[in-house]
């Protein structure tokens, strides 16, 4: 070979080496370097930081808050008035010492009003006064009254016992339970969304390593034609072959970390990992995948499974118990309003000015009759109200009814949606499974054909282009099956979401306030 022919060439190789990526240098060792995160710990991450689980996770202190509302319907309420009077009124009675009738009056009012769960509304009330008159009809002056009266109503019909007045409070304790369901099922599909980020991450980094062992066979190609070329045995074509390859598998190994930095960067989003965490900078390293040779339930008891676990199903549940709830309240309110009233009240009397009365005495003195009963009074009787027609009542009855029947039609769809999804997970685990089967069964035929193809260059009996796409196939076959198992994993985790137990799979459980959520709370 001439001594320009091998400068030539030897210019060629090397602005080849020069166009090689930086990145891809220190991969030849097949080593990459990050920060290794399992699985669980990234699962477990997702729970403590990820916003939008925390997000979720506030609807239950609200709506806490929201039954605190509705059972203050019940609490005792202090109430409390102070007025006066006076008046002076031009008079020729002789009933007036003077020409003007002149009044004066001073009084207080202090009670607790309360309802209770069955209806009762009631009122203990102490009123006090004190009046002055210049009649003479008005034995004392000034003149002390006292009253003490219990006011009772208890509907008769309308709200009537405990269903219709506590309709709003138990639909509100029922919402603390579906925006725990509806924690449990944020924090489920965080976990999925986790998990399969993870399980593409780890794709991405297997890929990355087959393109680098890729990039290692190039090399070692274009090293042993270079070799043969300047020992004369080939052409310089099977060293450009070769070298074009090496090329073009440096690309490959720039795509595939694109890929895996993309990965990282999304779970990474996932985690809450933002500037400023130690973390930020690190490149995740997945943990090795699992194999196929796993157990999980049939379909029959997955089924099974998730028709009694899934939150969401628990969430509509809930909601068609709060519809009958509404109905049953809507119900109550299509019937006459009649109302039991009664009042019971005690009073006392005293005064200055007429020493002959029993009721002569000081401020003091009235409330010692009243409580000695000097005076009473009571009252008892119905009320009866209701509008025409009622139109309003029997709309919301209506309305109510088939707001339940709207709930019933979203429950059974999402149980319809649930059993699909178990399904297909079902069809990707098990095709999964073949496929890697299948794929390994690939991968050692595309082994023992390289290897054949090896011996049979060494020979002479082959060349370049027939060593190269054995060896894309080889690799090609090692992608092939890491994608399927990581596929098969993935399948896992539809499964189990679908089934609503993948946290419990990683023994991780959603908790609030320390206390954990489950199923049947």
């Amino acid at each position: 070979m001439s001594q320009k022919v091998f400068y030539c060439v030897l210019c060629i190789f090397l602005s080849l080496a020069l166009i090689m990526p930086a990145g891809a240098k220190p991969l030849e060792e097949g080593v990459i370097k990050g920060h290794v995160l399992s699985l669980r710990d990234a699962l477990a991450m997702g729970m403590q930081r990820n916003l939008d689980l925390q997000a979720v996770k506030m609807d239950i202190p609200i709506n806490t808050e929201n039954v605190v509302v509705f059972e203050s319907e019940f609490d005792p309420v202090f109430d409390a008035s102070v007025s006066s009077f006076g008046e002076e009124i031009p008079t020729a009675s002789k009933v007036f010492d003077e020409d003007v009738d002149r009044y004066t009056w001073t009084g207080a009012d202090v009670g607790i009003s309360k309802k209770f769960m069955f209806g009762l509304e009631s009122r203990l009330a102490f009123e006090t006064n004190r009046s002055r008159s210049n009649s003479t009809l008005y034995g004392l002056r000034p003149q002390y009254r006292d009253v003490l009266v219990l006011d009772l109503t208890q509907p008769l019909l309308r709200d009537f016992g405990m269903d219709p007045n506590t309709a709003d409070l138990r639909v509100s304790e029922n919402q603390i339970r579906q925006a725990a369901y509806g924690y449990m099922q944020q924090a489920q599909n965080i976990g999925k969304d986790v998990e399969v980020a993870y399980y593409d991450l780890g794709n991405a980094l297997a890929i990355l390593r087959y393109r680098n062992k890729s990039r290692v066979l190039a090399l070692e190609l274009v090293k042993g034609n270079q070799k043969k070329f300047d020992a004369g045995i080939v052409p310089i074509t099977e060293v450009q072959e070769a070298q074009t390859a090496l090329a073009s598998r440096d690309e490959q190994i720039v795509f595939a970390m694109q890929q895996v930095e993309i990965l990282s960067n999304r779970l990474k989003d996932l985690l809450e990992i933002r500037p400023g965490d130690p973390l930020y900078g690190e490149l995740f390293i997945t943990d090795p995948v699992i194999g196929i040779n796993q157990t999980f339930p049939d379909l029959e008891k997955a089924l099974a499974i998730a028709l009694k676990n899934r939150p969401d199903l628990q969430q509509e549940r809930l909601e068609v118990a709060n519809q009958e709830i509404q109905i049953e309240y809507y119900s109550n309110q299509k019937l006459p309003r009649i109302d039991l009233g009664a009042s019971l009240g005690l009073n006392g009397l005293s005064g200055h000015g007429n020493t002959s009365s029993p009721y002569e005495g000081g401020y003091f003195d009235a409330i010692s009759g009243m409580g000695k009963g000097d005076g009473h009074e009571w009252s008892v009787g119905l009320q009866l109200s209701y509008p025409i027609g009622n139109r309003a009542a029997h709309a919301r009855y209506r309305r109510a009814s088939q707001e339940k029947r709207q709930t019933i039609y979203r429950l059974k769809r999402l149980e319809g949606s649930i059993e699909t999804k178990v399904e297909n997970a079902m069809v990707t685990i098990r095709r999964s499974m073949e496929r890697v089967t299948i794929s390994e069964r690939f991968e050692k035929l595309t082994a023992i054909t390289l290897e054949q193809e090896m011996e049979r260059l060494k020979k002479g009996l082959s060349d370049t282009f027939y060593i190269l796409n054995f060896q894309n196939a080889l690799i090609e076959a090692h992608i092939r099956k890491a994608t399927a198992l990581f596929d098969f994993n993935k399948g896992l985790a539809d499964l189990y979401l679908a089934m609503g137990t993948n946290l419990e799979r990683y023994r991780i459980v959603a908790e609030i306030n320390g206390k954990e959520i489950n199923h049947d709370k």
